[in-house]
């Protein structure tokens, strides 16, 4: 790191020891110095912060840009939540580029926030009564391959029908579980786009799908809905009541 402003002794001292670390805050501090006072961990952090050592996540949690790897681990420090959707598609290697947002799912909180020094961003979503399936892998919580397909269709906007199809094509899902979200929520609409985008799937590229899934799904069917809220020629599915404003050829353009 360029060192552009000089620091004060202790703040000095206390970066030699923390200058390796991804992220930091008092309770680190405390470990490396527990003779330090409370007061005096904040001020020396801050100084850090002010003259361009550290990044400030949120009060009291800092991280330094140069070392910083972990994004997942960062982001569920600043709100606890699990790692969904795109970043979690990504995790499960069913998503084929890096995506330079970090998707937190939460219970009610939203909000995006940039990472001073790094090309990233932290997207906070919140899903209320969806805020479940997620699990711990490697100090981090994540949604599971069959949460994560399910969240994608609960915001296709956030990754679109095409990463969608491909992500249902790569991944191993266990059907079983799957179906078990659709049953928790009531929500035809979701039942219907999922129908739809399954049905197309089966007949287009022979994706195996159990019959169970698309039975219960096609009880769900109420009231017509767009697959996506855009304007446009659309061609209208009578089974699924699904307005089609996209077309085969996008959604499974990756399979021409």
């Amino acid at each position: 790191m360029v060192e552009k402003n000089y620091l004060t002794r202790e703040a000095y001292k206390l970066w030699q020891y923390i200058k390796e670390k991804e992220i930091v805050d008092s309770e680190l501090i405390k470990i490396i110095f527990p003779e330090i006072p409370p007061n005096k961990k904040n001020k020396l952090l801050y100084e850090l912060y002010k003259k361009g050592y550290l990044k400030r996540a949120k009060k009291d949690l800092y991280y330094n840009p140069d070392k910083l790897k972990n994004l997942y681990k960062l982001a569920l420090r600043i709100k606890k939540g699990y790692i969904g959707l795109s970043s979690a598609l990504r995790y499960h290697n069913l998503l084929d580029y890096e995506d330079f947002t970090i998707t937190v799912i939460t219970r009610s909180f939203r909000k995006k926030i940039p990472l001073q020094g790094t090309k990233y961003e932290i997207q906070y979503i919140p899903f209320k009564k969806y805020f479940t399936g997620y699990m711990l892998r490697e100090d981090i919580s994540i949604s599971t391959v069959e949460k994560t397909v399910f969240d994608c269709f609960v915001k296709p906007r956030e990754i679109g029908f095409v990463n969608i199809t491909k992500a249902l094509y790569d991944a191993p899902i266990n059907w079983y579980k799957f179906m078990v979200f659709f049953r928790e929520v009531d929500n035809s609409a979701l039942c219907q786009r999922t129908g739809y985008i399954l049905e197309m799937m089966k007949k287009d590229i022979k994706l195996k799908i159990p019959a169970f899934v698309f039975e219960y799904l096609a009880k769900r069917v109420k009231n017509p809905v767009k697959l996506m809220p855009v304007k446009g020629r659309s061609v209208y599915n009578h089974k699924w009541k699904i307005q089609d404003t996209m077309g085969r050829e996008k959604i499974l353009s990756w399979w021409q």
